[in-house]
């Protein structure tokens, strides 16, 4: 049963939010897959570091995600149980991996996102304006306790392993946090680029390089161990340094730092997962920002 909005005057039920909602998202998993130019992960034109990914892969895995984003956004919006939130994401993931083969191309994004979108809904709910403030604060209000104190972790996970072993924190404490690297890293790189150059592409470019500077990227480390992820960090950093990606030649730049993490087999999957809750919630914003 469809349950109405509370104001007469949006003419538009929580159902039809939540769909606008899911196409957002996925859309900004689009976006974030189609960039070039980004050091060691897949786009339309090359695999990156990923024998076992490319572009058509993660077409197949968005689309498997249909609907999924809108079922999330609707359990926020009715404050169902966190592990009712919890067993959605499962059931996404199976979902995913039986589109990609058990290839996982968006657990991240199917947890980082499944709870922005949850917080799209209880915002909806509570008829507060919604935009990237609102989601993290009620990411953090509803649910930070649960997520730090009562997730069950997989100690065999690739985070989990890095976590005990470095000490390096990942997609969970990141999301209990209220995404405060993208809210206070990517986000502010990304307006400014954007404020200058009016081009989403460079703005997002350099966002991710942005958040490869800041973030302890368990996927690098994964790959290639401390030493590796102090590598990268210093190439970012450098990079963004040298003006990023408002030198004149700034692709030419890039694609050197391409070649180095092709070869070394480096991916920095979890600055691009966060890349992709930049650009889910710059949509967020753009289309719900007459919400009120």
């Amino acid at each position: 049963m469809q349950t109405v909005q509370k104001h007469d005057h949006l003419f538009l039920d929580i159902s039809q939010h939540a769909m606008r909602l899911d196409l957002l998202a996925r859309t900004a998993l689009y976006d974030e897959v189609s960039l070039a130019h980004k050091p060691g992960l897949v786009c339309p034109t090359t695999q990156g570091s990923h024998q076992d990914m490319d572009f058509a892969l993660f077409e197949r895995s968005i689309q498997s995600l249909t609907y999924y984003f809108q079922e999330q956004c609707l359990n926020g919006y009715h404050e169902v149980s966190f592990d009712s939130i919890r067993q959605c994401g499962i059931q996404a993931e199976q979902d995913m991996m039986a589109a990609t083969k058990q290839v996982n191309t968006h657990k991240g994004a199917i947890f980082n996102l499944g709870f922005a979108s949850a917080a799209v809904g209880k915002c909806l709910a509570a008829d507060t304006p919604i935009h990237a403030d609102a989601i993290s604060t009620m990411v953090k209000q509803t649910w930070q306790d649960e997520l730090l104190h009562h997730l069950e972790r997989n100690p065999n996970s690739h985070g989990q392993r890095m976590r005990s072993q470095y000490g390096i924190t990942g997609a969970i404490e990141e999301v209990a946090s209220g995404f405060k690297t993208v809210m206070d890293v990517a986000l502010p790189h990304y307006l400014s680029i954007y404020e200058k150059t009016a081009d989403q592409n460079k703005a997002a470019i350099q966002t991710l390089f942005a958040l490869m500077a800041h973030l302890q990227d368990t996927n690098i480390v994964w790959r290639g161990g401390l030493s590796a992820l102090y590598i990268v960090q210093d190439m970012a950093k450098q990079f963004l340094a040298r003006g990023g990606v408002l030198q004149t030649h700034w692709v030419e730049d890039v694609q050197k730092i391409e070649d180095y993490f092709v070869q070394h087999r480096l991916s920095p999957g979890g600055s691009a997962d966060l890349l992709g809750v930049t650009l889910f919630l710059q949509k967020v914003e753009h289309e719900f920002r007459n919400h009120i």
